[in-house]
């Protein structure tokens, strides 16, 4: 397997797209060419793969679940590590000390050849997808194989959300858990080592866990539902944290909202959410809104996305629009009720049905701090810049 590298600055030098679809397959693209053994002869595959100038491959392409593909999340690999016996000689551990040095300097040189891309981009390590079926599948990203296969808790019902703990932005330490939220209103807390329950969370209703997000310490975990609930957990102790209400709405304010999905800052110090054409962002010390606006469209899910020049939220909307509305505090001659934003792109107007709806986004970590992934209910898979908006 070799590497392919990517001299755009905007674009990390490691990027993996894995999309479900709704009759339970999954696709992956990457920018590293990996065939199995088995598949060097395949003329479709060859077909795909063909060298057409851009930066992803089509990596595979399987069925994962009977049924609709409800959730993924990707965690980073570990490095392999040298291990030091108990009972080793001075001798013996000074030689492995040795070892770590020469592995460690490898990986420096390494860096130095980069250039512009000097930072060590982390390489994937295991798919988790949640699927229709009540089944939770776990795939090798680098050996492109299954390595696990579970059911849900019995009686818990399906999937509807996940996240490996610490999640994959996450610079400080490697995932050890795993995070399901389920259709009976549970949240399962996974070991991922050998993949058995650790806890099991009871907070939302019946309805069940629309979103859940992992802070970036891996140390507590957002989760919104059907219930109009946000909820924070300690993941330490395995508890409940703190609940906070939305207002209903309807005539009799007896309808609760949904919250559509929620998501950290890379720095832990902020979070967002939104629910109907509902965005609000939050400082997480102050308990601030940095943003609270109301967009015409309902909005599905959330990007934060950012630089030097500030921190944004990027909204995949059914109505087909992308706007991007900038999250921080005002100038002192800007109105407290105005927000600097764009439309990146514009909503469709009329009833939208079919291909138009953005239904995810999801921000790339590395390069500029600026590209997102988005995908439409008509299968389309796009990465874009959003540095010029």
């Amino acid at each position: 397997m070799a590497k392919q590298t990517i001299t755009d600055p905007r674009f990390p030098q490691r990027l993996v797209i894995v999309a479900g679809t709704y009759d339970g397959v999954l696709a992956g693209w990457d920018t590293v060419e990996h065939v199995r053994e088995q598949d060097k002869n395949d003329i479709e595959l060859k077909l795909l793969r063909r060298n057409d100038g851009t930066h992803l491959k089509l990596s595979f392409a399987m069925a994962a679940h009977e049924g609709s593909v409800r959730c993924l999340d990707i965690s980073t690999a570990t490095s392999p590590s040298i291990p030091v016996k108990h009972g080793d000689s001075s001798e013996e551990k000074k030689t492995e000390k040795k070892k770590r040095k020469r592995v460690d300097e490898s990986k420096n040189n390494e860096d130095d050849k980069v250039g512009e891309h000097s930072d060590e981009t982390p390489e994937p390590g295991s798919l988790l997808s949640g699927g229709f079926d009540e089944t939770i599948n776990v795939f090798n990203l680098q050996k492109h194989n299954q390595t696990g296969e579970l059911k849900t808790p019995n009686d818990l019902g399906s999937p509807l959300c996940c996240s490996f703990a610490p999640p994959s932005s996450s610079s400080t330490s490697p995932s050890t858990h795993a995070l399901v939220g389920l259709t009976s209103g549970k949240v399962v807390l996974y070991k991922k080592r050998d993949w058995s329950v650790q806890h099991v969370l009871s907070g939302h209703d019946d309805g069940g866990v629309q979103c859940l997000a992992v802070h970036p310490t891996g140390r507590m975990a957002l989760t919104g539902g059907r219930d109009g609930k946000i909820i924070l957990w300690d993941l330490m102790k395995g508890r409940l944290a703190f609940v906070h209400k939305l207002p209903s709405r309807g005539k009799g304010k007896g309808r609760k909202e949904t919250v559509n999905h929620i998501i950290w800052s890379d720095d832990g110090n902020r979070y967002a959410f939104c629910y109907g054409t509902k965005i609000t962002a939050r400082d997480v010390t102050s308990g601030e809104d940095l943003l609270d606006v109301d967009l015409p469209g309902r909005v599905n899910q959330l990007a934060f996305i950012g630089g030097p020049e500030g921190l944004f939220v990027a909204a995949a909307c059914d109505d087909g629009g992308l706007p991007v509305l900038e999250v921080g505090q005002l100038e002192e001659e800007e109105d407290a009720n105005t927000r600097r934003a764009i439309m990146a792109i514009e909503p469709v107007e009329k009833v939208v049905a079919g291909d138009d709806r953005l239904k995810c986004i999801e921000s790339v970590a590395g390069g500029s701090g600026f590209l997102v992934v988005i995908a439409n209910s008509g299968g389309v898979v796009s990465v874009l810049d959003l540095e010029g908006a």
